[in-house]
């Protein structure tokens, strides 16, 4: 039975490859090595040292929590196709294949100041109003950081790579280039709309994921105030020192 559970989740192709001659023999060879190393492990008196206790309690723990989501999760209602079409037409503007892309920059001198930026990106900082303060580029500091409209082949490739893969909206992971750290945001796009049918699964993954983060952190929430847990906060912090 244990087998036949471990068959069931194989990919088809390995299932093709186990029902070959060659197949057959390995898996049989997998078995024996398998059964003649667990059977030594026995002998040695592995299944009484504490270390085997502590792991087998922590892979129950494991399963535990797996079988639960999986169990609870169901629940989640599916995405409907009327949820993503709307989603797509109020984000339209996103699902551009870009001919042009108009960005602004920051230039700093090191992972510090990157770090920082990024910081204040996150707080939700006008990007152009940090470009003024802390850019090192002479040029484009005066105007928030604005570069102007690209067309591929413009740009280094380095840095058309990254932005022509940003949405409208978007700040760029930081790119070194000639011992300075760029961070590029998109401002505009310019190009055709990508069709909702090419992009339909891809979307519905999307919200699926999002829609099931969602009940993830609602029922986490529920959870902490049916059950209540207690972190010791010293003894942490002498684990983690």
């Amino acid at each position: 039975q244990e087998l036949q559970e471990d068959l069931k989740n194989l990919p088809p192709q390995t299932k093709l490859f186990l029902a070959s001659p060659e197949g057959v023999n390995r898996l049989k060879e997998e078995l024996i090595k398998r059964e003649v190393l667990y059977e030594e492990a026995k002998k040695k008196g592995l299944t009484k040292s504490e270390d085997f206790k502590r792991r087998v309690e922590e892979f129950k723990k494991i399963t535990l929590i797996n079988m639960l989501l999986e169990q609870e999760i169901k629940g989640v209602q599916e995405v409907t196709e009327k949820e993503v079409q709307e989603y797509y037409q109020k984000n339209k503007e996103q699902f551009i294949k870009p001919t042009e892309v108009r960005i602004s920059q920051i230039v700093v001198k090191n992972e510090d100041e990157a770090k920082k930026v990024y910081e204040r990106v996150d707080k939700g900082e006008d990007f152009s109003k940090i470009a003024k303060e802390v850019s090192k580029d002479e040029k484009t500091k005066a105007s928030g950081g604005d570069m102007g409209f690209f067309k591929k082949g413009q740009l280094n490739p380095q840095i058309e790579n990254l932005v022509f893969n940003l949405r409208k909206g978007q700040v760029s992971m930081p790119l070194t280039l000639k011992g300075n750290i760029y961070i590029f945001k998109v401002t505009d796009v310019k190009g055709t709309p990508v069709e909702f049918e090419q992009i339909k699964n891809q979307l519905t993954e999307q919200l699926k994921a999002k829609k099931q983060q969602e009940w993830f952190n609602n029922y986490i929430e529920e959870l902490k105030k049916k059950h209540k847990v207690e972190v010791n906060e010293k003894v942490l912090q002498q684990i983690l020192t």
